[in-house]
């Protein structure tokens, strides 16, 4: 039972970020090569979860949320360290880096909160639990995050370097307070946009220049998003 409750959980997150990820790209997108998927895998496996996890919220539904943290704590993220940089628009990038110390902790509030919505049953209760033993398979401690809160309206912008050739990622989570929008531009040319609804954002593609490559985060919303952002 829970095994097939834990299957199913994962389809339906997977049609909805397959869904949301339609919605959200608005250029042709690309045919990705097997390095770019490998370098993309464990950031999609991070934007599931995220998305897992709303809809277990938004269902109190306890069996979503336990899968969502299942995911998270057996996924190695690799997150950079330190606070988010970058040159802001409009806004100062306030550094909530302390508050970020060890990525599994939004896990272990995933966990809580289904724990409460269990309302005792048993077979929840134990799936809980087995998750809670697990050992997190990111590198020693966790990988750290980078964080920054973004006003509504107000955009973030980074520099960011990629390899030619190579793979290239860049993930965005918000808080869950306002939309967000990822767009990436080398020159002149966008490269990758990522600007449908919700604040889940993940843009991959393989470089094919060098050079700078300018990151923009957007809050389309009027409420200030405290988000992660991460590149490989």
């Amino acid at each position: 039972m829970i095994v097939r409750t834990f299957s199913l959980a994962i389809l339906v997150a997977g049609l909805i970020s397959a869904s949301a990820r339609a919605q959200s790209v608005r250029e042709p997108i690309p045919e990705l090569g097997a390095d770019t998927a490998a370098a993309a895998a464990p950031f999609e496996t991070l934007e599931l979860s995220a998305r897992l996890a709303r809809l277990g919220r938004d269902r109190a539904d306890p069996w979503l949320l336990a899968a969502a943290a299942r995911l998270r704590l057996s996924t190695p993220i690799p997150f950079r360290p330190g606070p988010v940089e970058g040159t802001p628009e409009g806004s100062v990038a306030g550094d909530d880096s302390g508050a970020a110390q060890s990525w599994p902790q939004t896990a272990v509030a995933w966990l809580n909160e289904a724990e409460a919505l269990a309302d005792g049953d048993p077979q929840v209760l134990a799936f809980i639990q087995s998750i809670r033993a697990m050992e997190y398979k990111g590198r020693q401690g966790g990988p750290l995050v980078s964080l920054a809160r973004l006003p509504g309206g107000q955009t973030h912008v980074f520099q960011e370097r990629f390899t030619p050739g190579r793979p290239a990622v860049v993930y965005v989570e918000g808080d869950g307070d306002a939309p967000l929008a990822v767009t990436v531009r080398a020159g002149k040319g966008m490269i990758c946009q990522a600007a449908g609804p919700g604040d889940v954002k993940l843009c991959t593609w393989t470089a094919r220049e060098p050079g700078d490559y300018r990151v923009e985060v957007r809050n389309l919303g009027a409420a200030t998003n405290r988000y992660a952002y991460g590149t490989n």
